[in-house]
Formats: structure tokens, sequence, C-alpha cells
């Protein structure tokens, strides 16, 4: 009897797991939104859609369901307060989420939730366009200054392959709180349409362990991205980071005292455990990638041109102000590791290529706490050369990098000089198989990958700069009597051919800049038609 007792209750809870295993698994669900479907008599199919985003988030899905958009343009403002949601345009199709500059109830085009009724952690969005909002286009909400014990944010979330631009003021906030938030190949633009100060493609404030991988971030009327606030472990990696009205990459900055968690970093250190790795920054105002009051810094094989035009440096250690409040600690960086960088600048803006700060507001500030750690960094000064400056008292000091060197005791085997990009003009640059910058790196702290995704290294040591040089294939050209026609010898290539008797390259050889080219023949022959650009190498030898 007590067998049979225990046995019935047994399928009874067997019976209760199975019917909560079903119903987790019909919870997560798949609904279809379209500009041209109904909110009234829609069911969420892809033939009977919806037709608005906020209408399905309020009042049809839930916690691991998935939206999908057709394409087109959804004129709303959205908030996601479901976890491990999912909004997503339909494959082969484009979704628009676009709200209007002029309207500050619409502030956000795509809000994050961290409340009612549940926060958005865990959601991701994939493939969509987001234009517009008053101040953002998507923010990550936080219950930090809400006055309770609980200061979280929207964490864990995903926005990837999506285009986010023509926002009123950044593009991306991520507020104190949000957490692990991964932003990665998406394309960022045209912030400050509204206010343009500070507008930056990316504004975290005090987020951690945020991860920015290959995203495209240009036409910023302020700082491309920064991590402040008292942020940790934030990477930035891979990026291209363009066309800036201040800076490029900041790690860390400047933050009201309030945002910062004194338990974890009483110091009020801007950014703890920042790296930037193999990121290229171009036209920018002010610092290429730039140091506020970073607790060990890492910026590694970054390729930095044609920045801090306007001031500041290609590599700049700034200072924080932090309100002047009186409490504030305003720390100076400490322990930043610089290596395997290429800064390239013009000596008709500014020839400043790394810069200390000091200044002797609340009683003297200090931009940096003993010598950075640097070596095998690569600095040209287009019209001119390098200049290394330290503002601290007691260690002031303006020079050249021979100079620097003596100075910080350290940089040891960086080098200045024309790094030879493959086409600097057009915005490649990729190295050339002349340049000096190939296997010239250290390993240390190097990247395995470069900005391209291929591993590090190629050759017989590892490369400066964002890219690592790897030789294009070479068309074939080699045997007795050789013609070629047609045929490319690519930038970057070192190519050889060889004839027994004769080689003729005939119409249509194109020898692009910065490729090398060595013709072994008796007889050579280059014929009218074939191309060889400026830049390029051809060598001709009898053998």
């Amino acid at each position: 009897m007590a067998y049979g007792t225990l046995g019935r209750w047994l399928m009874m809870v067997m019976l209760t797991v199975g019917l909560m295993g079903v119903s987790s698994i019909a919870k997560a669900a798949e609904y279809y939104v379209s500009p041209a479907g109904s909110d009234a008599t829609g069911t969420g199919t892809v033939a009977n859609p919806y037709q608005t985003i906020q209408h399905v988030l309020d009042s049809v899905a839930g916690a691991g369901d998935t939206l999908t958009l057709r394409g087109g343009t959804y004129p709303e403002a959205i908030e996601i307060a479901h976890r491990n949601l999912t909004i997503r345009s339909m494959t082969g199709e484009w979704a628009v989420i676009q709200c209007p500059l002029d309207d500050p109830d619409k502030g956000v085009a795509v809000a994050f939730d961290v409340d009612d009724p549940e926060p958005a952690d865990g959601s991701r969005l994939q493939r969509v366009e987001v234009v517009g909002g008053y101040w953002y286009g998507i923010k990550f909400e936080t219950k930090w200054d809400w006055g309770g014990a609980d200061r979280s944010g929207a964490s864990d979330i995903i926005i990837e392959d999506c285009k986010i631009h023509d926002t009123g003021d950044a593009c991306i906030k991520v507020t104190p709180g949000c957490d692990d938030i991964t932003i990665r190949r998406c394309e960022i633009y045209n912030s400050g349409r509204n206010d343009p100060d500070s507008a930056e493609g990316i504004d975290n404030v005090n987020g951690d362990r945020m991860v920015v991988q290959q995203c495209h971030i240009h036409d910023i009327t302020a700082t491309g991205l920064y991590a402040k606030g008292g942020a940790i472990g934030v990477k930035i990696e891979r990026c291209w980071v363009e066309d800036c009205g201040a800076a490029g990459i900041l790690i860390g900055f400047d933050t009201s005292p309030e945002y910062f968690d004194t338990d974890v970093n009483p110091e009020y250190y801007e950014n703890i455990d920042g790296e930037v790795t193999n990121c290229v920054v171009v036209n920018t105002q002010y610092a290429g990638i730039g140091m506020y009051a970073a607790k060990n810094p890492k910026v590694y094989n970054n390729t930095l041109v044609d920045v801090a035009k306007s001031g500041h440096s290609g590599l700049y250690f700034g200072l924080t102000f932090q309100d002047w409040d009186p409490d504030a600690g305003r720390p100076p960086s400490v322990n930043p590791v610089l290596r395997n960088n290429i800064v390239g600048q013009s000596a008709g803006y500014n020839a400043t290529t790394v810069e200390v700060r000091w200044d002797d507001e609340l009683g003297g500030m200090s931009a940096l706490s003993g010598s950075p750690t640097m070596s095998h960094n690569r600095y040209y000064i287009e019209g001119g050369s390098a200049e290394f400056v330290d503002e601290r008292p007691g260690s002031e000091f303006s020079g050249n990098l021979a100079a620097w060197k003596a100075h910080i005791s350290g940089d040891a085997d960086s080098t200045e000089g024309h790094p030879k990009f493959v086409d600097a003009a057009a915005g490649d640059y990729h190295l050339t198989a002349a340049s000096p910058c190939m296997n010239t790196g250290t390993f240390t702290g190097a990247p395995e990958v470069d900005h391209d995704g291929i591993s590090r290294p190629q050759g017989a040591g590892y490369d400066i700069g964002a890219y690592e040089f790897s030789a294009p294939d070479c068309p074939e050209c080699s045997g007795n009597e050789v013609r070629v026609e047609n045929v490319t010898f690519p930038s970057g290539s070192n190519c050889s051919c060889e004839g027994s008797v004769s080689i003729a390259l005939g119409p249509g050889v194109i020898v692009e800049n910065g490729a090398v080219l060595t013709l072994k023949a008796p007889v050579i022959q280059m014929a009218s038609g074939c191309h060889v650009a400026e830049g390029a190498t051809v060598n001709a030898m009898n053998p």
C-alpha cells in the first residue's frame, strides 16, 4: 500500500515536471509584425501579422519570444520589458524603427527597460535599423537613481548587425549598472542632430564588461565612443572610428560623482581594466585614443591616422574634473600599457603624438602616475617630426622620440617613419610588403587576430598596427615563352615571373600600388596597355 502511494506520488511529480517543461517550451513563440499588418485583426503569423511592435510587446509577447519584423518603416518608439526577447528583421528584408527628432515624448527609439513587467535582460536586437529619437537611438535603462538598494540596469543584451543613426544626442546610451552589453558588427553614425556638443556614438557610464566589436562608427559630432564612470573590463575590438568632432576612443573621461560605485571603486577611477585592440581611428579633432583616470588600460595594435587635428595628441593622457566635487577622487591614470600602435599625424595640424597633462586647479591634478609601459610603436608625422610632451611638475618634458625614450625609460623598439600603407589616400591602411611595421612588433599582449580577423603572426614576427600583413596570392606566370595578359598583381603581393626564353606583359596587366613584381628572363617586354601604378615596384632580372 505504501509503495503504491509512493508510486502515485512519483508519477504526479513526473507529470507536473513534464507539464512545466511543455509550458516552458510553449512560451517561446515567434510573432510577425509588418507595416501592412493589423493590431486589431492580426494573429502574429507571417500571413496575418500585427502592425506595431509596441502592441506586440505590451499585449502579446512574453519572455523568450521572438518578434520578426517584415521589411519597411515602423514610425514608433518602443520599450522592451521582457527577458530574453529577440527583435529581428525577417531574413532577406530590412526593418527600420524611426522616431522624430522634434518630439521630446519620443526621447528614445529603442529602450531596454528594467521594470514593468520585468527587465529586458538577455534580449537581442538583430539586423534592424534605428533612426532618430529626440535623445538616443538605443538606451539601456537603469534603477541607479531610483533611491533603492537595487541599482541594477538592463544587462546581458546583444545589439548586432544593426544601423543606428541620425539621433538627437548619442546614438547608444549605456547607463550605470547596465552590464555585459555587446555591440557588434553595427554601423553607428550621424549623432547630435539636436545636441551636437555631447553626442557620442556610444556613451557608456559605468556599464561593466561592455564589448564593442567590428563596428563602424563615423560622422560623430563628439567622441566616437567612451566607457567612463568607473566602467570595468570594457573591450573595444576591431572597430573603425572616423570623422569625429572630438576624440576617437576614450578609456575613461569625466563623470559626475553620483554615478560611481564607490564600494568597488572608492578612488573614482573613470575606467578599470579597459582594452582597445585592432582599431582604426581616422580624422578626429582631438585624441585618437585617450586615457582619463584609467586603471590598468591596455592599448594594443591600433592604427591612428590624422587624429588630434585641433588639440590633444594621438595617444593622450587626460584629466578628469568630476564636477569639481571636493569628495571626488580624480585619480591619475595608472599602469597603462601601449604596444604595437601606429600613430600617423600631419605637422600642418599637430605633431604631438603622446601627451601627459597636468593642471594646477584643485590643488594640482596629474593625468598619469609614474611612466607608461610603451614599446614597439611606430610614429609618423607627415612634413615634420614626432613630438612628445609631459606637463607634470618635476617631470616636465618636450622633445623627440629619442629623448622621450630616455625620459620614460621605455618605448623601447619604437621607431619613427612612414608606415607604408597600401593606399592611405583611399583609406586602405593595410601594410605593404615593404612596410617597416612588418614582423617588428612584440608578441607581448598582442591580440590573436588582426582587424580583419587574420591570425597573428603571419610572418617571422608580429606586425605593428591594426593589420597583420598577409601576402595576396600571386597569379601563375612561369614557363618558357611567357605572355601575361589581363592579370592583376595585387597590392601587398610579392610575386615572381620566370621565363626560360622570354616574358611579355601585355594589355590588361596591372601592378597595383604596393605590389612587388620580379621578372626573370633573358628577354622582358612590357607592351602598351600594361599599367604599373605609382608605388609599385617592378624588378627586371636576366638570370
